[in-house]
């Protein structure tokens, strides 16, 4: 995880999203119609940035304490100034090294855009690392607790993985040769890599500890240039699943 937290320490500031309040509504109108009049809930943000899903919910009816969780020191160091409650807690920390009680336990634990940062040589070892993430998080909620994955999808005109491959490799030859990929693609700074999924690949990796339920899917623009990578539809997913709930439930 230290070249995540190095990127992150170094380009913070172009992962700021708590300038806009709306980013979360969906969330929080779904988790208004799961919880019980006057239960304080314990969720877990990990991967929590500058703070903007915890302070989304701060802001909104809820009852509930934080936890916040990020490798990056200066990802902490935004959400202490953003946010201001004795109901939160920030850790710098990484998700397989969580500063948590063993019996911890929680009602919700948020997971935003991690999963393609958790890199190995290969996209498959990579895959592994994602699912001990998962593993280690399920392990943390209660009986009736929600996991809540959002992420990043590449959908190809190919076979669906092709842009995520294509990516992943692209980025690791970049980095080999010291090159620079923000002149190709000013998304892709000097330093990054990532394992982007495809929306089936993702699914797939939560269907593994319960049904994936979609809460929403946002389509972004496509840039000429991502046609390099055979892009056919990207944007951002967000799907729940409940591992303590069968599908009759």
């Amino acid at each position: 995880m230290s070249d995540v937290k190095s990127y992150f320490d170094k380009h913070a500031h172009q992962h700021v999203y708590h300038n806009d309040p709306e980013i979360y509504k969906f969330i929080l109108d779904f988790l208004n119609t799961k919880i019980l009049e006057g239960k304080t809930m314990n969720i877990l943000d990990v991967g929590c940035g500058d703070g903007s899903f915890i302070q989304s919910i701060l802001k909104s009816k809820i009852n509930a304490q934080f936890i916040g969780t990020d490798v990056s020191q200066s990802m902490i160091k935004l959400a202490n100034q953003n946010i201001r409650s004795s109901n939160v807690q920030l850790f710098v920390a990484d998700g397989f090294s969580l500063p948590l009680n063993q019996d911890a336990k929680f009602d919700l634990i948020h997971l935003d855009s991690v999963l393609h940062h958790l890199i190995a040589s290969t996209r498959n070892k990579s895959k592994h690392l994602s699912n001990r993430l998962l593993r280690i998080l399920i392990d943390k909620l209660k009986e009736d607790g929600s996991l809540i994955v959002e992420e990043v999808y590449y959908n190809s005109y190919l076979y669906d993985q092709t842009s995520s491959i294509l990516v992943f490799y692209g980025l690791k030859f970049f980095n080999a040769l010291h090159l620079n990929p923000d002149r190709i693609i000013k998304e892709f700074h000097r330093g990054l890599e990532v394992r982007f999924f495809s929306e089936k690949e993702i699914s797939r990796l939560l269907a593994t500890y319960g049904t994936p339920i979609l809460i929403k899917k946002i389509p972004w623009r496509i840039p000429a240039l991502y046609k390099l990578f055979l892009v056919k539809e990207t944007g951002h997913i967000s799907l729940k699943v409940n591992p303590g709930l069968s599908s009759t439930d």
